[in-house]
């Protein structure tokens, strides 16, 4: 119940921001009187039809409607102009005016904790950390480093994943050792010392991937999304809880020169468009979750399906073995490191009352 509380005290707080800005309209009555248009190049970092893409959506769509149309711009899908690889230099060059992007997308892996981290902080942490804790501080000092022509806002997120899709059940950790498992960033080296043989692969590989055997297992996102992949047909088995990304905070990124050229009242509908997506986003993703786990479900009751739970034992293993890599990322890091002991003093800061409230 808290959590969905603080959920709707934000919704309000962004429905606020929206009917509190003089002169930005809302988007049931997007009538904004004059002022320059824009016609933005935006580019996510998935294909159509999952809901990341839609969450990408869902922000182009909002900020159009709320600038009463002065503002255009099409959610292109990955690929459109650049591969997601390319995307962060495509928007710091001026390739593309703005992207929406996670990123544990980006090439150095230094930054992944600003969108997700494996046994990290959850939804609610990611939100405070960013809007009350130094978490906007952080981005843009990073993003100063690593593609200085950009800025940077959180503008949405999307619920846990799915820890394991395999052919055969895996109930424990001793189940993974020396298993082919599909892995990316942070979460694949962990993986590699928790005794898993870890393979590199896009995504949209994973299917045919394991109907192949070039790989046993592999983590790819939510209920809804590996629903809507198909990945019940080839991967019948599935182990939860997602410790290995507990969410996932999306950036809007856009090219600082385009940035500057707005007027001052499209930049605070593009910011308020992205704060109120962290609310929309996650509501969606988390409900959209909860009912393609019903089916899920359902194929259990019927033996198509082994849904598989990790012991609490095993869970806190993790917990033990990511610490251990992280201590041993900051040291070498140092970048990573200014992200995650940022994130580690706001844990630290709300411990004590989260503890408290249950």
């Amino acid at each position: 119940m808290k959590k969905f509380f603080i959920m709707a005290l934000a919704t309000v707080l962004a429905l606020t921001l929206f009917t509190g800005c003089s002169g930005i309209a809302t988007v049931e009555n997007p009538q904004v009187g004059g002022g320059k248009s824009y016609n933005l190049v935006y580019q996510c970092s998935t294909g159509t039809g999952g809901n990341p893409y839609k969450c990408a959506e869902a922000l182009s769509d909002t900020i159009v409607q709320t600038s009463g149309g002065r503002i255009q711009m099409d959610c292109l899908a990955t690929d459109s102009v650049v591969s997601t690889a390319d995307m962060l230099d495509a928007v710091g060059s001026g390739a593309l005016d703005c992207i929406h992007i996670a990123a544990v997308n980006f090439s150095d892996d230094a930054v992944s904790a600003l969108s997700s981290l494996p046994a990290g902080m959850s939804y609610q942490d990611y939100m405070g950390w960013y809007f009350a804790g130094e978490g906007q501080q952080i981005l843009d000092e990073v993003m100063a480093e690593i593609a200085p022509n950009v800025v940077a806002f959180p503008c949405g997120s999307l619920d846990a994943e799915i820890l394991f899709c395999s052919k055969t059940p895996i109930e424990n950790l001793d189940d993974i050792k020396g298993l082919k498992i599909r892995g990316v960033s942070d979460w694949a080296n962990i993986e590699t010392r928790l005794g898993a043989a870890v393979v590199s692969m896009s995504g949209n590989e994973c299917y045919e991937a394991i109907s192949r055997g070039t790989i046993d297992a592999f983590e790819y996102s939510g209920p809804a999304t590996n629903w809507a992949a198909g990945f019940q047909e080839v991967a019948p088995c599935i182990t939860v809880p997602g410790i290995h990304a507990p969410c996932c905070t999306y950036l809007f990124i856009m090219n600082k020169d385009v940035w500057n050229s707005l007027d001052e009242q499209a930049q605070n509908i593009i910011k308020t468009s992205s704060m109120a997506m962290c609310v929309q986003t996650y509501i969606n993703d988390f409900y959209s979750n909860a009912l393609a786990w019903k089916n899920f479900e359902e194929l259990e009751a019927e033996g198509k399906c082994t849904i598989s739970h990790m012991s609490e034992e095993d869970l806190e293993t993790i917990r033990e073995v990511s610490a251990q890599y992280y201590a041993e990322k900051c040291e070498s890091n140092p970048i990573f490191a200014k992200i995650y002991n940022s994130q580690l003093n706001y844990l630290e800061q709300t411990s004590g009352w989260s503890e408290a409230v249950g």
